[in-house]
């Protein structure tokens, strides 16, 4: 079993590209040490993030995130034990979804379109929905204990 963890958190400091690469960089290299893997998105300013792994590692990190003072507004979505990854086969894929005018904010920073690929196929499971979702820009909240919530219409 691995321990699967989402959160959401805005945007406090203002990222540049190259802050963005380096943040990826540091992440995959120090998940890749940690057995942790996931995926971080970005619409409007906000961060969601999927931590899967050894559950020690998935929480260590998380309470270390939750510190950081570059985001504010942290929020536990999601935390359960599953008995394989969403994503097995990413350290920490990326997605940021485009500007009202079809922009992106970090220019040069590939959408791991594979990693898309793949919340898609798992159709119904309920974290690959709420990552599409937020990319979407539809609002998706906590709901009890390990499960997540799609609110339409908001």
């Amino acid at each position: 079993m691995i321990r699967q963890l989402v959160y959401r958190s805005g945007q406090l400091h203002e990222f540049t590209a190259a802050d963005m690469i380096r943040l990826l960089q540091t992440s995959r290299t120090h998940n890749a040490g940690s057995g942790v893997g996931g995926m971080l998105l970005l619409r409007d300013g906000l961060f969601m993030q999927l931590l899967e792994g050894p559950m020690a590692a998935v929480e260590a990190l998380y309470a270390r995130i939750a510190q950081d003072p570059r985001h504010c507004g942290v929020q536990l979505l999601s935390r359960r034990e599953r008995a394989a990854r969403l994503l097995p086969d990413w350290r920490m894929a990326w997605a940021e979804a485009p500007l009202g005018d079809g922009a992106l904010d970090f220019v040069g920073i590939e959408t791991d379109r594979a990693a898309l690929r793949v919340l898609e196929d798992a159709g119904a499971d309920a974290v690959a929905a709420s990552l599409r979702a937020f990319l979407r820009g539809e609002a998706v909240e906590a709901c009890g204990v390990g499960g997540l919530r799609l609110v339409h219409g908001r």
